[in-house]
């Protein structure tokens, strides 16, 4: 064993020594990009799909697919009759928050909402640093609050001064698409999920941003979910933790 040891790094050092990543580098987000996606097929077959809202294949995406998701959750999950924490990563155009608000009508439910509403603060995709911004929603309801900036600046803030409980039901709707944002979401919020508290993901089956955040947080958190929705081909997902 000890051998073994100094052998491995031995050759740790002389690769260290060599810098690969001068010739190599550009193989990272190819390999990482095949690494997520394998993954994200072995979490996809790993659920059980049986008797939940799922519409895969689907040939062509319907974003508007993502109300019949809500509304599926909402009437098979009690969600209309009890009041819960609403808290949305990601609100833009506020097309989601309003749906919740106007649905869910229970005096005792509160919405939070976080957005920088001055765009994405990194590219993604095909869209561009910026891109995606829109005015803080103007909406007429004492239930409601948005919180503008960073979710790094804003959401430590808003957990320290005690609006979300453990032993409160919680939906969590994540539609922020970047790794990062995403990431340190699920991450602050740990201490305070329970079981039945759900997830919602906007972009789930992009495989180095909102799955690979997922991916991460549930490894290292040791956190077991359960798959109740999924339309547009897992783009977006509804789960429930356990």
């Amino acid at each position: 064993m000890k051998i073994k040891a100094a052998l491995n790094a031995y050759a740790k050092g002389i690769t260290l020594a060599v810098k690969p990543h001068t010739f190599l580098g550009w193989l990272r987000h190819p390999f990482l990009t095949a690494s997520n996606t394998l993954n994200l097929s072995k979490w996809i077959a790993g659920q059980d799909k049986k008797n939940i809202l799922n519409d895969f294949y689907s040939s062509k995406r319907d974003y508007s697919k993502r109300f019949q998701l809500y509304e599926y959750v909402c009437n098979n999950y009690g969600l209309k009759n009890e009041p819960f924490d609403y808290l949305e990563f990601g609100v833009c155009g506020a097309f989601s928050f309003k749906w919740w608000v106007e649905h869910c009508s229970d005096p005792g439910t509160h919405f939070y909402g976080f957005d920088t509403f001055e765009g994405l603060p990194e590219s993604w995709g095909g869209f561009a640093k910026g891109d995606m911004h829109a005015e803080v929603p103007d909406l007429h309801d004492s239930r409601v609050r948005f919180l503008k900036g960073l979710f790094q600046d804003t959401l430590p803030g808003f957990l320290s001064e005690g609006h979300v409980q453990k032993n409160t039901r919680k939906v969590i709707h994540l539609d922020a698409d970047l790794f990062s944002s995403t990431l340190f979401t699920l991450s602050s919020l740990a201490p305070y999920l329970k079981k039945d508290d759900i997830l919602f993901f906007d972009e789930f089956n992009v495989p180095n941003h909102e799955f690979f955040a997922f991916d991460m947080f549930c490894k290292s958190y040791y956190v077991k979910t359960r798959l109740i929705g999924a339309v547009n081909n897992y783009y977006q997902v509804a789960m429930i933790l356990e």
